[in-house]
């Protein structure tokens, strides 16, 4: 049997640490290894057979490694670990008395946010639900609300008042996929602007049902026809979006989306505008007020809108879902961590490798749930053992966790890897990139019929190569599928 261990000897040569190495040399790995394209690049491996947890494959397993996207794995096995398969996200609806026998709340209605990432109009539709803003409005409708006399309060609380991670870069601060991470989310966070460059002057409007935000174009006529090339400020403390750049004049209904400040009073004015049209009489405002569902003494739940965690788990997983995975580590630190933050979802995650999955957390740096953050720090063994608890948990959760994986050949980010009948459907992982670091960590089925356990973290990647870490990973697949 060959040796996944010794492989980087050659490549690793400039690398000051000394490399750790289990199994034969030589063989096939070696030369995947040592090609030329792959100098100066870092590589950590672990392989472990799933059914007795037996390291068959390393190299520097222990070294710590900038995990990119495969940070989402430790994530979501946390989050169905602790939180339980069957965990169901709970958006509540509260009022000091519910609707008395005309429909009117005499106070406040507040809404009360329990994390959930997935109430998105393209998540939802799958269930019917392609606004979720109108269906909470048709809920409440349904409920007997016809009027409220106090505010609309939007109790984001369960999360602190830290939307964005400190390591995110500034050039990612305002992209859909770095969205602020809150309590109380609808649609990621996120406005959908879209343009249109027909006309006297390049347009733009703001697609999404809601109030308080407006846009200020100073978009610009492009003399190529088909280029669209723009950009938008988030939303100032008076809703106002500056947008940017040229549209061509061929350019037809092209959409951006454009990341908000604060995600509850995004939910709370789109809340507002659907309950104005369905008739609801709104006295007051729109207001933020974490904390507020606590502070009463008693409460009438008026509706409840429950969804469940799978979901979740899977997008984060199978479309490498930033925002998804950052909520979820919020809520595991909630739950498990002593705060709703990033710190608590460290001191969560933490706690799951090292109780349940049982594995060293010396030198791993845990800072977002995502793997957004070059400051997380992952060992491929870590990886790799929590892979394997994950496959050996009661069948429920190991059958969850393993379905949210993109398939080699099928789908998510693998649906274009490792397409040969001979391969397809072998292996089932998550894929991750972010600048210098490639990842490819996951489950490999062999002809043998063994299940294996694999991370397989390159850092010190060059510019522009990703598809070259990608070609050595999938070939380390291959290897592992026919010869093991």
């Amino acid at each position: 049997m060959v040796l996944l261990s010794l492989l980087l000897t050659a490549l690793l040569a400039a690398d000051p640490a000394v490399p750790t190495t289990v199994g034969p040399a030589g063989g096939k790995l070696d030369a995947l290894l040592s090609r030329r394209t792959l100098s100066g690049v870092s590589v950590s491996i672990a392989v472990l057979d799933v059914e007795t947890g037996r390291l068959i494959h390393a190299r520097d397993a222990d070294r710590p490694m900038v995990p990119a996207s495969n940070m989402k794995l430790m994530t979501t096995a946390a989050a169905l670990a602790l939180l339980g398969p069957d965990h169901r996200f709970r958006t509540r609806f509260l009022a000091t008395e519910g609707p008395d026998a005309e429909g009117r709340v005499a106070g406040d209605l507040i809404v009360v946010g329990a994390g959930d990432p997935t109430l998105r109009g393209d998540v939802l539709e799958t269930v019917g639900i392609d606004a979720p803003a109108a269906h909470m409005a048709d809920m409440l409708v349904e409920a007997g609300l016809r009027a409220v006399d106090g505010d609309l309060v939007v109790d984001d609380g369960i999360f602190d008042d830290a939307p964005l991670h400190a390591d995110w870069p500034d050039e990612d601060i305002g992209r859909d996929y770095a969205s602020p991470i809150c309590g109380l989310s609808l649609e990621a966070n996120c406005l959908t602007l879209t343009f249109d460059g027909r006309g006297g002057s390049p347009s733009v409007r703001i697609e999404d049902r809601t109030k308080g935000y407006t846009v200020q174009s100073e978009l610009t006529r492009s003399r190529d026809r088909s280029r669209f090339s723009v950009w938008a400020t988030r939303p100032d403390e008076h809703g106002v979006l500056v947008v940017r750049g040229e549209v061509g004049a061929a350019v037809v209904e092209r959409e951006l989306r454009v990341p908000v400040r604060e995600g509850a009073m995004l939910f709370g004015r789109s809340l507002r505008a659907e309950l104005e049209r369905r008739g609801v009489a709104l006295k007051g405002q729109v207001v933020r007020r974490p904390g507020a569902a606590a502070s009463l003494s008693e409460a009438a739940e008026v509706a409840v809108l429950t969804t469940p965690l799978s979901t979740a788990v899977l997008l984060a997983n199978k479309e490498s879902d930033n925002s998804i995975a950052d909520h979820l580590y919020k809520l595991i630190g909630d739950q498990h961590g002593g705060a709703g933050s990033f710190a608590g979802g460290s001191a969560a995650l933490n706690h799951f490798l090292t109780e349940w999955v049982g594995t060293d957390t010396g030198g791993l740096v845990l800072r977002d749930g995502s793997g957004l953050s070059s400051r997380n720090r992952l060992t491929a063994r870590a990886v790799a053992e929590t892979l394997a608890a994950m496959a050996r948990a009661e069948h429920h959760t190991a059958d969850l966790f393993l379905r949210t994986l993109p398939v080699a050949g099928m789908d998510g980010s693998l649906h274009e890897r490792l397409t040969e009948a001979a391969y397809r459907g072998t292996v089932r992982a998550k894929t991750g990139w972010i600048s210098g670091a490639s990842s490819l960590s996951g489950y490999v089925h062999t002809r043998s019929g063994r299940t294996l356990a694999f991370s397989l973290l390159f850092n010190r990647v060059p510019g522009g190569k990703n598809h070259v870490m990608k070609s050595t990973q999938d070939d380390i697949c291959r290897y592992l599928v026919d010869a093991l």
